[in-house]
């Protein structure tokens, strides 16, 4: 009983993520369908006349227009196969302003959705990562591609990390194996996380902030975020502020490095989800700061004369598709087709059955004027030997046709 409850849990959980994502994908539909198309000109004159000032960035007064190289990453918790992956990067994408996100992916154990065993495979690895520092082959991978982003955005540029449940132990252990020049570029992002980090001097991240749910069940098996959660203090960052104009109006020197959060699905495994209720909540206040510190202003622009050409786009190969392929193309060749089967069946095939009785005739003709015989087949058989016939031969019968 205990598992088939288990088993119904599970179903609504995923019905609710099913109706999370198609209310996500709704509201992203509505939003391109909002944006009036007569800003599409007045973008790309933006685009053209921002464009040479992006790349002039000798110039103290227009230093606020610069923005550093980034590099949106994302590492998952348990019960993630690439589907999940592919889903989420582009919810998170639609949330950080349309930017990539490149996905680290954690494999899971599990089959399905129903895979109990391979969710309690997925525990085990989590519990001896937390437990005993295993590093496993999640954290090697995950080493390789923080440095691939860190030496993709060069040495000015920002790794905005983002780690779920898990993901924030895998990145923990990763953390040990980065220069402190490397972690200087990466900004981490966590929600839920099995272990909360910290910069340091040891570890000077550009940036921490640990989000938790009040109701998420990994406090459980975190003290240190458990411990801020009962006495308030929540620690402060020990980094320096990034030269950026737009950067300096959030100083990590004064950034809380816990943020707890409101509960709004009411129940802790809802709560715990990435893309839940409660820390999409977050993640759209990430994904604001992240826009106005390090997109260009013009990007709201650029983006908009992008979905609009998308949508112009889709709306013209459906129009094509509709003139050409369905009224044009397809009935020629349902005519083509008919008319080859009745040329078929209606002339050709009478045509080479007549050609095929006038050459027999011809050749019976030539066979009667040159006087020719048709011969039949003679049969041997074998018969019975009698007494007075010599052993071992055979009598033969030959057969003439009656009408001879």
């Amino acid at each position: 009983m205990r598992t088939q409850h288990q088993h119904q849990r599970q179903r609504q959980r995923q019905r609710q993520r099913q109706r999370q994502r198609q209310r996500q994908r709704q509201r992203e539909r509505e939003y391109r369908g909002q944006q009036p198309q007569s800003l599409n000109i007045l973008a790309l004159l933006l685009l053209l006349v921002a464009l040479p000032i992006q790349k002039t960035d000798a110039s103290p007064s227009l230093s606020y227009l610069t923005t550093p190289k980034t590099i949106l990453t994302w590492v998952n918790g348990i019960g993630h196969n690439l589907d999940h992956m592919s889903s989420g990067q582009t919810s998170l994408s639609s949330i950080f302003g349309g930017k990539m996100i490149r996905f680290c992916h954690n494999p899971t154990a599990m089959a399905n959705e129903d895979d109990t065993m391979g969710y309690i495979g997925d525990l085990k690895q989590a519990t001896s990562q937390k437990m005993m520092g295993k590093v496993t082959d999640e954290v090697n991978a995950l080493v390789k591609h923080i440095q691939e982003a860190v030496n993709d955005v060069g040495p000015k540029g920002k790794v905005i990390h983002i780690a779920h449940s898990q993901g924030a132990l895998i990145t923990n252990l990763a953390a040990k194996n980065l220069t402190k020049a490397e972690m200087s570029q990466v900004e981490v992002l966590c929600f839920g996380g099995a272990v909360s980090i910290h910069r340091s001097e040891e570890r000077p991240f550009a940036r921490c902030v640990n989000y938790y749910s009040v109701n998420d069940p990994l406090l459980l098996v975190n003290p240190g975020a458990s411990r801020a959660l009962r006495t308030g203090v929540w620690g402060m960052g020990s980094g320096s502020t990034s030269g950026s104009g737009l950067a300096a109006m959030v100083d990590p020197l004064t950034e809380p490095e816990f943020v707890f959060l409101t509960p709004r699905g009411n129940d802790p495994i809802v709560d715990h989800g990435l893309l839940g209720p409660t820390y999409i909540d977050a993640l759209r206040w990430e994904g604001r700061r992240y826009q106005s510190l390090y997109l260009p202003l013009w990007h709201p622009f650029v983006r908009m004369v992008m979905m609009q050409t998308q949508c112009m786009g889709q709306f013209t190969s459906e129009s094509v598709n509709e003139l050409i392929v369905k009224r044009i193309i397809v009935p020629f060749i349902m005519f083509v087709m008919a008319v080859n089967a009745w040329v078929k069946n209606s002339v050709i095939l009478p045509i080479v059955l007549f050609f095929v009785m006038i050459w027999e005739a011809i050749r019976e003709g030539i066979r009667i004027w040159k006087g020719d015989d048709i011969y039949e087949q003679v049969l041997l058989q074998p018969t019975t030997t009698s007494s007075t016939d010599t052993p071992g031969k055979v009598k033969v019968e030959k057969e003439t046709n009656a009408t001879n």
